[in-house]
């Protein structure tokens, strides 16, 4: 009987649901799970570490995994191609959380609540030295122009900003006023109030902002990340903030992550931290499991996904 691992956590509904549809499969919970029936596993719901035992098996049966997160680059990608593992994320499904959390984030910064926030925990002072501004007319520059970045350029136009995209080629995208290639950024780069990183982590986008990044930048940009961690070189970054070549930074992801207490980006003032939350939605499991559901359908029938395949060779 063919073995589907369920390591995201199912409503017993679900469950039941899959097990009557499915009467020839077995559908068992992470926490079932011993070594002898490693070898059995041909469908995966959810990451979890057992995945690298599995994949060592050379009699394993893995044929479909299902994560539940947008990007993939914690999984062993090599591996998974070289098996003939298909592969699905959930992209797409935290588009909204995300672009809100961008949109508050800068809203925080622009409109001085930041600076109100320590006031209250420090001096409690009625007034106190800040700058407040406007979102109107400023320029967002986002790289990554998939459905995070366009939910991004969709709830920013409300506000009246100028959108710049970046993706691989330059190629137009919805929302966006304009877009430029990935290696041609520099131009955006210099006339950007805010930027935005939303790039699956690569080789390519590994530390692409870093020094020579923070070297183009003329408007003393706020950066946010809510792509990856090690997008983004934290001691370049630190130096960057230093040096004013950035105002301040939102950081949602870091590298290290989890960010250790002693870190030196907790005690900086010009930067706002938050635990890898800005995807997160009261409703995941709803939300994810048909997404697996449908996948899980085609490929008893066909042998391939419905949605969401990722190509494991681009890495996304």
């Amino acid at each position: 009987m063919p073995l589907a691992l369920m390591v995201q956590a199912t409503k017993p509904a679900q469950l039941q649901r899959l097990q009557q549809r499915y009467p020839d499969w077995q559908f068992m919970p992470v926490a079932d799970l011993q070594p002898q029936d490693y070898a059995q596993v041909t469908v995966m719901y959810g990451y979890h570490s057992v995945l690298n035992a599995i994949l060592a098996l050379p009699d394993n049966r893995l044929r479909f995994l299902q994560v539940i997160s947008a990007g993939v680059d914690y999984l062993p990608l090599a591996d998974l191609q070289a098996q003939g593992v298909l592969v699905a994320n959930t992209s797409g499904i935290h588009a909204d959380a995300i672009s809100e959390s961008v949109l508050g984030a800068m809203l925080t910064v622009t409109r001085g609540y930041q600076a109100a926030w320590r006031n209250q925990n420090g001096a409690r002072q009625w007034t106190l030295p800040m700058t407040t501004g406007t979102l109107t007319g400023q320029r967002l520059l986002v790289f990554g122009t998939g459905q995070i970045g366009q939910a991004i350029a969709a709830k920013a136009a409300v506000f009246g900003l100028h959108l710049i995209g970046v993706n691989t080629s330059g190629h137009p995208a919805p929302g966006f006023d304009e877009t430029v290639a990935l290696t041609a950024s520099e131009s955006a780069v210099v006339r950007a109030d805010f930027i935005v990183n939303a790039l699956p982590l690569t080789p390519v986008t590994h530390h692409f902002f870093n020094a020579a990044l923070f070297a183009q930048t003329r408007q003393q940009p706020l950066l946010i990340n809510i792509g990856r961690g090690p997008a983004v070189d934290t001691p370049a970054l630190m130096a960057a903030l230093d040096q004013h070549q950035l105002s301040g930074a939102v950081l949602d992801v870091t590298e290290p992550e989890p960010l250790p207490a002693d870190h030196p980006l907790w005690q900086r003032s010009d930067v706002i931290i938050t635990p890898h939350i800005s995807g997160q939605i009261s409703h995941f499991r709803a939300t994810v499991f048909p997404i697996f559901a449908a996948n899980f359908a085609a490929w008893i029938k066909t042998g391939q996904l419905a949605n969401h395949q990722v190509d494991l060779t681009r890495g996304y």
